[in-house]
């Protein structure tokens, strides 16, 4: 297995378009970084954030389990926000008042946007793993003829 193309796979999905961008497809990458991206900045202005799964006994747990994976899907962004969702809980036990900017990429469950919200996250969570599944299927087959 080719170290290289591997490499460029984690990179992409940290960074939507890393790989294709490093494969001369610059349009292509600079396409999937303003989409995957936009979206999930859209989710952030609409109060959504990527809070930790909920596991439970009812058996319900698995799906938050499932839409928590599928949003750490956009990478360093979703694990900025992760970490924000975190940091803010923890401020707030503590009786600190978090700044704007981590509440900004915690997000705020009690507004009435927020699931909603965290759909666009979940949504730009998923076409960042397809574009990645998609770069690395792509070039797979041609670094092995190589």
């Amino acid at each position: 297995m080719n170290g290289k193309l591997i490499l460029e796979a984690v990179g992409s999905w940290m960074i939507p378009g890393f790989g294709f961008f490093m494969r001369g497809c610059r349009i292509r990458a600079l396409v999937l970084f303003v989409i995957i991206e936009g979206t999930f900045f859209l989710g952030l202005v609409f109060t959504g954030g990527v809070t930790p799964p909920v596991l439970d006994a009812s058996g319900g747990g698995i799906i938050s389990f499932l839409t928590f994976i599928i949003q750490l899907g956009n990478g360093l962004s979703g694990f900025l926000s992760f970490g924000a969702s975190l940091w803010s809980a923890n401020m707030k036990a503590q009786g600190l008042i978090p700044s704007p900017l981590v509440v900004f990429f915690a997000g705020y469950p009690p507004k009435a946007l927020f699931d909603q919200a965290s759909m666009y996250l979940l949504v730009s969570g998923a076409m960042n793993y397809f574009a990645v599944t998609n770069f690395y299927d792509r070039y797979k087959t041609k670094d092995k003829k190589s």
